[in-house]
């Protein structure tokens, strides 16, 4: 905003009260604390502000949708970094103004997000000596804004700031802040994906119900579930094919669990273990290495149950610590999980021995393998396997179309099948990207068959019946002939899209792709 946009008018507040000791500021940028943490604070403030205000907004906005955004800028040197995080929730009253800045003041409402009084003043100066607040509030008809410079504060011993104020419109609501003279705790480029993962994995929750958009350094942010195994009870390997996952609602005294605890349809050492939250926010497990592995559920460290159990459990019941990432009281937390047993290991739903005595096949070894080695990163455009149908264009082909023999039909003739295995391909037909979803499944009478029920995204799914004669008689899962598969159903989507689905159509488009397929 231009200088003379922030002359300070005549307002209500003209100064922020920052009474606390300069020590104290000077101290935050020690405290522990993680990038994805501190950065969730602003996130924290954001959805509480929407969560009050929820009726108010929607009310004024009939289309609403709360949207936070946080980017960033760096620059050669650090200090000239820039971090911004701005949000469309409901903005800072004037009342709010005036405690916003107090280390420590409890807020009236301390059943939410924010209830330490604490998250964007600790946030802010962990982050960078230099940070500004620029909101206006839903009703009002202005914008506040204040510098705090810890230099400046230290040096003066300042107890408040000014209030800089400007006109805004009457449906404006926003609240942006600038953080620089970033410090050595500042994120930089290179844990940019790490935070996105974490701040993910936080507001999973909230990213499932659409309850807010959540955009960092320009891409949206989504949660992607982890697969649940399907398959026989270890101890009846014959019997039928269970989905190992059991919904949890528990209480245990004053303390409360609710949520899910499964197995881990395959076994990834960053996805299984425990994630604890709270108030609709993990608070113990969001990084990688911080899931919670009660002894009394996972066992001990490298058994087969530690591997493959996992959940995701809201507790009630606990204090948290003010940086939202751990729970006080340990103890009972432990007395909890170990009650909890009692649920997962039972005669009629044994999950917790399965999760001990369960074993891969061969061939789930083998599609395991396949999945594993695949390359899931979204290739260059160049790399992707791309036919243009004009090079493909011939007279009305009086062939017939593919017998039910021996057709890749477009749906299947049975229940929905388990999926064992999974990974993702990416082709072009007439330069449209599609993502190819291949799935390896335990049932049907077909060898393989497409489903285009996601054609809308852009999503074609290709299944593979691993289980089928054709697999059982060679004996072996392997690359080349999931190859040969896939490179089928790219070319039958393709036919089915350009409307001269034949037989000869389809093999001129398997020729073309199958010369870039990857194994």
């Amino acid at each position: 905003m231009k200088e003379e946009e922030l002359k300070n008018q005549e307002t209500s507040i003209s100064t922020v009260d920052i009474t606390i000791g300069t020590n104290m500021f000077a101290r935050m940028p020690d405290m522990k604390n993680t990038p994805s943490h501190v950065l969730a604070e602003f996130v924290d403030n954001a959805l509480q502000s929407y969560r009050d205000n929820k009726e108010r907004l929607e009310q004024a906005e009939p289309d609403y949708h709360l949207t936070i955004e946080i980017s960033f800028e760096w620059k050669e040197e650090k200090t000239d970094s820039i971090i911004r995080i701005r949000d469309n929730a409901a903005g800072v009253n004037e009342r709010q103004y005036l405690e916003a800045f107090k280390l420590a003041n409890t807020p009236d409402n301390n059943k939410g997000l924010n209830e330490f009084g604490m998250g964007m003043k600790t946030a802010a100066l962990w982050l960078g000596e230099l940070w500004s607040m620029k909101t206006t509030a839903l009703g009002d008809n202005v914008v506040r804004t204040t510098t705090f410079d810890l230099n400046k504060v230290m040096a003066n011993s300042l107890q408040s700031l000014p209030i800089f104020s400007s006109e805004a419109e009457i449906n404006e609501h926003y609240t942006q802040i600038e953080i620089t003279n970033l410090n050595p705790n500042a994120p930089t480029a290179k844990s940019l994906q790490r935070i996105k993962d974490e701040l993910s994995s936080i507001y999973r929750k909230s990213l499932r119900s659409h309850e807010m958009t959540l955009i960092v350094a320009g891409e949206e942010l989504t949660f992607v579930e982890s697969p649940v195994l399907q398959a026989p009870f270890a101890r009846t390997p014959k019997g039928p094919v269970i989905t190992w996952r059991k919904d949890i609602d528990f209480e245990f005294g004053q303390y409360k669990a609710k949520g899910f605890i499964g197995i881990l349809r395959d076994i990834n050492a960053t996805k299984n273990g425990f994630v604890l939250l709270r108030r609709g926010r993990v608070i113990i497990g969001a990084e990688n290495d911080g899931r919670y592995f009660p002894k009394s559920l996972s066992g001990s460290s490298g058994t087969f149950r530690y591997k493959r159990l996992f959940g995701e459990l809201e507790l009630e019941g606990f204090d948290v610590a003010f940086n939202k990432n751990d729970v006080r009281d340990r103890e009972n937390l432990e007395a909890l999980m170990d009650a909890l047993k009692s649920v997962i290991h039972t005669r009629d739903f044994d999950l917790w021995s399965q999760a001990e005595e369960y074993r891969l096949d061969v061939r789930t070894k083998q599609i395991n393998k396949i999945v594993r080695g695949h390359n899931t990163s979204k290739p260059k455009p160049e790399e992707v396997v791309s036919i243009n149908t004009k090079q493909n264009e011939r007279a009305q082909d009086t062939q017939p179309q593919l017998t039910a023999q021996t057709h890749i039909p477009f749906a299947p003739e049975q229940d929905e099948p388990v999926v064992m295995g999974e990974y993702d391909d990416f082709f072009k037909v007439d330069g449209v990207q599609y993502r190819l979803n291949v799935q390896f499944v335990t049932s049907g009478s077909d060898l393989i068959w497409v489903d285009t029920s996601q054609k809308k995204d852009n999503i074609v799914i290709c299944k593979i019946n691993a289980n089928h004669p054709y697999f059982n008689i060679l004996g072996k899962v392997d690359k080349p002939t999931i190859a040969l598969l896939k490179t089928m159903a790219m070319a039958k989507f393709t036919t089915k899209e350009k409307g001269n689905d034949t037989t000869a159509e389809m093999f001129d488009f398997f020729n073309e792709y199958i010369k870039a397929t990857k194994v």
